[in-house]
């Protein structure tokens, strides 16, 4: 039950406050692809302000409506922007970011043979620039000058270009000022006219100024000290050229709205359905340590989103934000479209670890919510399908004729083929009576174009499995269909 879900999210996010692991946090639970509603559940802990561990003069508590800092959540912003110009002909992905910044040439350690550093090496943060948290959280308020000269004086490298994964706020910073001079004019006001304007996100801005103070959270550093008087406050940076990596300020309903756009299966809206899948693609595999002998996910980087294959969970996309005074993440079920936000004040506060246990939640309590999408049969993969049915149950050869593609005869004659299906179903003590009585919907949907049936046998142990495969044109033909008796599943081998 969600409600039963919510319940415990909450405590779990009192208690990570109660345990001094953050000064507050504000989260929300957000609607996926069949609701309506952007925001399912939502909460908050803490206060917005903490002086000496008790709440500051005047401050309120974290709430609904609190605005914090998103930080690195921010780079979906930039990429999309990266991609908006791409799909309008600006630029391209593949060129070398010294083409739009010229600034940027000659920064790179590079050696003979490697290749340039390009818009999509930064993207992919495949370009083998040194991972710079937390210098580059120290960077925001750097001017166009100040981040010329750091270039002039040279950038280091962790590997070769296009060969790794390596995490970097100044390849950001870069994708930032090569928007800037690709519009002729500022990053800030290029992300807010293509995207934060016309997606209503009012409550999302590059600095205090832009937003509702009076409903900020105040960031906080952590200290030495394991009660809450640990949260010390932090001033704000104010915005530049970093900025592009991690600047901007916004609520759980304005981070509901965005991962709504970019999770949406239908197009609509300032960037294409087309390129919102792009940059929720594995661009650059993670190499992660493995764990008890293996590993527990599949992770990698893709335009300003991180991918990550669960075995329980299945595709999750996601982005943290960790900064200082505040740290923050965003991550939705690529599936159902159902995700969780939340916005803490207090530097790398436990966001990710406590939204990750939220999505789990979900899934033991509310497992509909979360569940697989399921492909759907192409029309002539049904109808092959129908006929392939009858014709294993020893049906017309005009099925055959209608529906085998050329190769199959080559791959097996069909009396050999009525042969197998014959001995399955001996094996399994079925008969062709069975067959006929087999529906498409019983089927397991691989593909559109892939179906698989698995049907008890008649004796113990036993399975009967139909391989249907479809081959690659437009007017397709069954290339593939094999009838073989199998063990059931779970059941036990014979001593």
């Amino acid at each position: 039950m969600l409600e039963k879900a919510v319940t415990a999210l909450s405590a779990l996010v009192e208690e990570a406050v109660a345990e001094s692991r953050t000064a507050g946090v504000s989260w929300a639970l957000i609607g996926g692809h069949a609701h309506e509603e952007a925001v399912l559940a939502h909460g908050a802990a803490g206060h917005r302000e903490l002086h000496g561990g008790a709440p500051a003069p005047g401050s309120a508590p974290m709430d609904r409506g609190t605005i914090s800092r998103i930080a690195s959540m921010t780079k979906s912003f930039t990429a999309a922007t990266v991609l908006a110009l791409r799909d309008e002909g600006a630029l391209r992905l593949d060129d070398p970011v010294a083409l739009h910044a010229p600034e940027a040439a000659g920064a790179f350690d590079q050696v003979p043979g490697d290749p340039e550093i390009t818009l999509r090496l930064l993207l992919t943060m495949s370009a083998g620039l040194v991972t710079d948290n937390p210098w580059g959280d120290r960077q925001e308020s750097l001017t166009r000058e100040q981040f010329a000269a750091v270039l002039a004086g040279g950038l280091g490298a962790a590997h070769r270009p296009g060969t790794a994964f390596e995490y970097s706020n100044t390849g950001y910073a870069l994708l930032g000022r090569v928007i800037d001079e690709v519009t002729g004019s500022d990053y800030t006001a290029e992300i807010r006219r293509r995207f934060l304007d016309p997606l209503g996100l009012a409550d999302t801005g590059w600095s205090a100024a832009e937003i509702d103070a009076s409903r900020l959270a105040t960031g906080h550093r952590v200290a030495d000290r394991a009660d809450a008087s640990r949260f010390e406050p932090v001033p704000l940076d104010s915005p530049g050229v970093y900025g592009a990596m991690a600047g901007l300020f916004s609520t759980v309903d304005d981070v509901a709205a965005w991962v709504r756009f970019l999770a949406a299966t239908k197009e609509g809206g300032p960037l294409s359905l087309a390129s919102r899948r792009e940059m929720q693609q594995i661009h650059r595999h993670q190499s992660l340590p493995a764990r008890d002998g293996g590993f527990d996910r599949i992770r990698g980087y893709g335009f300003g989103l991180v991918i990550e294959q669960f075995p329980d969970l299945g595709t999750v996309i996601s982005h943290s934000g960790g900064y200082p005074g505040y740290g923050s993440f965003m991550v939705w079920h690529r599936d159902s479209g159902v995700g969780v936000t939340m916005l803490a004040n207090s530097k790398y506060a436990p966001a990710t670890a406590l939204s990750m246990q939220a999505l789990r939640l979900l899934h033991a309590e509310v497992p509909q919510l979360l569940a697989p999408r399921v492909p759907v049969p192409a029309p002539r993969t049904e109808q092959a399908a129908a006929a392939m049915l009858d014709w294993l149950a020893g049906g017309p050869e005009e099925h055959a004729e209608r529906w085998f593609a050329d190769t199959m005869d080559l791959d097996a004659p069909r009396d050999e083929r009525r042969r197998r299906a014959a001995a399955a179903l001996e094996r399994t003590g079925l008969s062709g009576a069975d067959l006929r009585a087999l529906q498409i919907g019983e089927a397991e949907v691989l593909t559109p174009a892939q179906l698989r049936w698995s049907v008890p046998g008649a004796v113990e142990g036993t399975a009967l499995r139909i391989d249907l495969l479809m081959d690659p044109r437009r007017e397709a033909l069954v290339q593939q269909l094999e009838t073989t008796a199998v063990a059931e599943p779970g059941a036990q081998p014979k001593a």
